[in-house]
C-alpha cells in the first residue's frame, strides 16, 4: 500500500506541477510534494536494504510507516500479569482517569 500511495501521489504532484505558473498550489506545493514523495520511497528503499543486509543474530525492527515512535528496548508482547492495562500502554490513553473507576 505505502508504494501504491506514492507513486500514485507522486503522479499526481507531477501532473499539477507548473513551475512557471502564477499559481501556488501548481508552482510551490506540487514541487514540494514531488520532493516529499521522491524522499520518501528513496528512504524506504534504504530501509529495505538495511533490513535484509542485516546479520541473523540481529534483530531488525520493521517499519510500518513511521506513524508511531516504538521503543525497541520494550518488548510489546510481554506484559505482567499483575499490571494494569492503562499502564501496559504507557498510562493514560486520553481515557481521562488513567483506567481507575
Amino acid at each position: 500500500m505505502f508504494w501504491i500511495s506514492n507513486i500514485l501521489g507522486l503522479a499526481v504532484a507531477w501532473y499539477f506541477t507548473d513551475l512557471q505558473s502564477p499559481s501556488m498550489v501548481e508552482g510551490i506545493i506540487c514541487p514540494i510534494l514531488i520532493a516529499v514523495f521522491i524522499f520518501s520511497m528513496f528512504r524506504q528503499l534504504y530501509i529495505a536494504a538495511k533490513s535484509s543486509t542485516a546479520a541473523p543474530n540481529t534483530k531488525a525492527q520493521s517499519n510500518d510507516g513511521g506513524a508511531y515512535l516504538v521503543n525497541p528496548s520494550v518488548d510489546k508482547h510481554k506484559h505482567d500479569g499483575d499490571s494494569d492495562i492503562s499502564q501496559s500502554f504507557g498510562g493514560d490513553s486520553g481515557g481521562g482517569d488513567a483506567g481507575g473507576m
